[in-house]
């Protein structure tokens, strides 16, 4: 049992630092179609990634392929075109984690993510970069067991989202390409 425990705080370790880890890129021509995704606003951009890593997170198909796939495309479509290939990989690499700590969860076990913050705000703007914060973000995790004398929980966890993404705070980099925003590496 500690053993898939840890290796859910492990997972997702791994899978908030992509969010933030530096990782070289290609040049990419920047075009219409490259220039999908990403928000209308930094906070926006910041907030819409973490509600869809949320549902990718909680969605009960994570085990299928496709699905991760799916959610690999979404999630790295936040980012600045030139570092998505690099973010769709390692995004799929920490669902396809996700799924197998899942995967090792006895038939009566379930696990519970839940990514909670407060809105986001700006808190700098350095040259083409907005810095932006997200106050009290927190990652609850959860394994309950169900008995006969109903669901227990077994194990439970909440820690802040910065110190999981190696940070005293909860700051997302955002960057304008465009007239949208990206999350960025940089």
């Amino acid at each position: 049992m500690n053993r898939c425990i840890r290796s859910f705080l492990l997972v997702l370790v791994v899978f908030v630092l992509v969010a933030c880890a530096a990782s070289p890129t290609q040049p990419l021509a920047v075009t219409d179609d490259v220039l999908s995704g990403g928000g209308t606003s930094p906070e926006t951009t910041v907030e819409s990634f973490l509600n869809d890593l949320n549902k990718a997170i909680k969605d009960p198909t994570i085990n299928r392929t496709d699905v991760r796939d799916q959610w690999a495309d979404t999630l790295s479509n936040y980012f600045v075109p030139v570092e998505r290939p690099t973010q769709r990989i390692a995004i799929r690499s920490s669902l396809d984690n996700v799924a197998n700590g899942i995967a090792q969860l006895s038939a009566d076990q379930t696990v519970m993510f839940e990514i909670q913050y407060e809105p986001a705000r700006r808190v700098n703007d350095v040259e083409d970069i907005v810095y932006i914060e997200v106050p009290n973000a927190t990652i609850d995790m959860m394994i309950s067991q169900n008995s006969n004398r109903g669901n227990t929980t077994i194990w439970k966890q909440n820690e802040s989202l910065g110190y999981l993404i190696g940070s005293d705070q909860n700051i997302f980099p955002v960057m304008r390409v465009g007239s949208r925003w990206y999350l960025t590496e940089n």
